[in-house]
Formats: C-alpha cells, structure tokens, sequence
C-alpha cells in the first residue's frame, strides 16, 4: 500500500471542509424582513399594503381609491384601526371636485375630527372658538330681577366634543343663581354671585349637531339684580 504524505491528507481534509461549506451556504437563504442599509421602492401605481392576523386591510401606502381617472391613480395613504374603521387618511374621497389631499383623522365612527383646509391653509377641523369680547363695566351685562328663570342670552354652536366646558361671571344679590341650557335642558350645576359658574359636562347632542344654548337667570326675591356674562364656552375631550 503506497504511503500517502500527511500533508496531502491535510490539504484534502481543508477541501472537503471548504465543500461543505460552499454547500451550506448555498442551501442558506437570507433573512428578507430587514432593510439594513437601502431603501424599498414601489412605483408605477404600486402599492404597500398590510393585513391584520384576520385579514383585514390595515395600511395601504402608495395607489389608494378612488383614481383621479382613467389611466390616473391617486397616491396617498389610508390606515384603519384593526376592527376596519378608518383612523387616517391622505387622499382626496372626490378627485373630480376636490383634486388637493387633506390629511384627515377620523374617529371610530366614521366623522372627521381632525383635518387641514385643502383649499387654502391652517385648520379645517375642528373649529376653534375665539373668546368673545364682553363689557368690562357690570352695569352693562345683562340683567334681571325676575323671580323666574329669565333667558339674558342666547345663541347657536356645533357640536364637535363629547363634553362642555362652561364659565359665567355673576353679579348680584344673595340667593341669586344662573344656569346653562343646551336646545332647553339645563346642563351643570347653578352659579351664584361672586362664585359665579364653571363646570364641565357631557354633551348628548350628536357630533357636528347644531345646538342653542341659553345663559338664564333669576333672583330669590323681589326688588333683587343679577347680572351676569359669559366667559368661556368650549368643546372639551373626555
């Protein structure tokens, strides 16, 4: 039997140990879910689109409905919490009437809440009262000496908040109260002179309802004043 050299045996050891690991890194395939130095590019009317476990569409970034037209795809974004309901979208819902995208956010019952002009510039929704410019004499709010609720102002207002916050300066004589209605039902507590009226309630008008709301007062005897101004009316969250 011929004597084989122990280096030779070493140099086909360093072989067969070089083939198996060609083999096996051939067989390896490379983790797809990381993106560690690149970028992912959809394009020609493509789009990114991700499910929940059960299926439902959660994201699409990329083509979104409706197109602008024929041969025209709108691209935008469109994100749904995972019950289906949308949460947020940049798209415009009317290309041929709207051709701009606002971004809008909606809540779990379709309204949009919050949501730029897409016409001009700064806020669509919600609307944002400015505070009302009152008289800085007492003498000059609306008064009563009735003994009777008596309606000293009244006016409209768009629901757009689950609850109200109300403030209302009070002048006048002891036992004096004032109080809040929404469309004729008082809400919150009564205000008295000097304490005056502040509070924070639910609303159980319907989002985007218009309303009226009525400031009233009376006084606890005959021959008594009371006057009163509001301060703050605002839309609040939960």
């Amino acid at each position: 039997m011929a004597i084989i050299p122990t280096d030779l045996l070493d140099r086909i050891r360093d072989l067969e140990r070089q083939i198996r690991e060609l083999m096996g890194s051939a067989n390896t395939t490379p983790a797809l879910n990381q993106i560690n130095n690149g970028e992912v590019v959809i394009g020609d009317g493509g789009r990114l689109r991700v499910r929940s476990a059960e299926g439902e569409d959660l994201i699409h970034m990329g083509r979104v409905q409706p197109d602008r037209g024929p041969d025209k795809p709108q691209q935008g974004l469109m994100v749904r919490r995972d019950d289906g309901s949308l949460a947020l979208t940049v798209r415009t819902p009317a290309p041929d009437q709207l051709s701009t995208q606002p971004v809008q956010i909606f809540d779990r019952w379709g309204n949009v809440v919050v949501a730029d002009d897409a016409a001009q510039r700064g806020l669509a929704r919600p609307y944002i009262p400015y505070a009302l410019p009152r008289p800085v004499d007492t003498a000059r709010w609306e008064s009563t000496g009735s003994v009777e609720w008596t309606t000293l102002y009244s006016g409209p207002g768009i629901v757009q908040h689950p609850r109200l916050y109300a403030r209302i300066a009070v002048r006048g004589a002891a036992g004096a109260e004032v109080r809040l209605l929404v469309d004729g039902v008082p809400v919150g507590p009564v205000g008295t002179p000097d304490a005056g009226l502040e509070f924070t309630e639910p609303l159980s008008a319907a989002f985007s309802a218009t309303v009226t709301f009525e400031i009233q007062a009376k006084v606890a005897a005959a021959g008594d004043t009371v006057r009163c101004s509001p301060l703050a009316l605002y839309g609040v969250q939960s």
